[in-house]
C-alpha cells in the first residue's frame, strides 16, 4: 500500500482510512507480539502520517481494542448455528477466528491497561452490546436462560485466554518442547478449547 498522506475529508474517505488502519493493525498483530508493534509502521502501511493515525485512534491500545470489537462483531454476525451442541459450535467458530482469540488473550492484561475512565466505560459498553447480541442468538437457538448463557460466555472468554497462552509459548520454548519427552507440554489450541468448552457446558446447572 502506498503512502500518499492525503487527509481524508468525506465520511466515506474517513471510513475507508479507518478500515485501512485496522487492516494494517491486524496484519501487524498476526506477525509479531503487541509489545513489538510500532504505530509509525502501521501508519506507513495504511498510507497515513502518525499524527493522522492518532486522529482516528488516540493510543495503541485504543486501536487494538477497536480491532478486537470489529472481530467480535464479525464473529457474531457471521455465526451460523447448526444442530450440534453449543460447546462444539462455539469451539469450531472460535478456532476459525484466530485473530479474535489472539486479541482476547491479551485483552485484560495488555489492551485494557492504559485506558482512562471514559475510554474504559465506552469499551465495556460496546463489549456488553456484542455479548448481549451473541447471548441472545444462543438463547434462542438452544432454549437456554439468559443468565446461564451469559455466565457460560464469560467462562468461554476465560478458556480462550488460558488455551491460547498455553498453546502459543515463546519461540524458544516452542522449540524446546517440540520433541519427546518434553512434547508432553505441547497444547493444541483447537483440541484444548473444545475440551474446556465441553466440560464447562456439562457443568452448567
Amino acid at each position: 500500500m502506498t503512502c500518499c498522506f492525503q487527509r481524508a475529508r468525506s465520511p466515506e474517505q474517513k471510513a475507508e482510512r479507518r478500515a485501512q488502519i485496522l487492516e494494517a493493525a491486524a496484519e501487524a498483530i498476526a506477525k509479531q507480539p503487541f509489545q513489538s508493534i510500532v504505530l509509525a509502521d502501521i501508519a506507513r502501511q495504511s498510507g497515513v502520517t502518525k499524527a493522522a493515525l492518532y486522529r482516528y485512534f488516540p493510543s495503541k491500545e485504543a486501536l487494538f481494542l477497536a480491532l478486537y470489537l470489529g472481530e467480535l462483531e464479525r464473529l457474531t454476525e457471521g455465526m451460523v448455528l447448526g444442530d450440534g451442541p453449543m460447546w462444539a459450535q462455539l469451539s469450531s467458530l472460535l478456532s476459525d477466528h484466530p485473530l479474535f482469540c489472539r486479541l482476547t488473550a491479551i485483552l485484560h492484561s495488555v489492551l485494557e491497561q492504559n485506558l482512562d475512565e471514559e475510554q474504559a466505560i465506552a469499551f465495556k459498553q460496546a463489549l456488553f452490546r456484542h455479548f448481549a447480541r451473541l447471548s441472545q442468538r444462543l438463547q434462542q437457538h438452544y432454549g437456554l436462560p439468559e443468565e446461564q448463557v451469559l455466565t457460560y460466555l464469560l467462562q468461554v472468554q476465560q478458556s480462550i485466554i488460558g488455551c491460547w497462552i498455553m498453546s502459543h509459548p515463546a519461540p524458544l520454548v516452542e522449540r524446546v518442547i517440540a520433541r519427546p519427552p518434553l512434547d508432553v507440554f505441547r497444547v493444541d489450541f483447537t483440541k484444548a478449547l473444545a475440551a474446556q468448552l465441553k466440560a464447562l457446558q456439562e457443568a452448567l446447572p
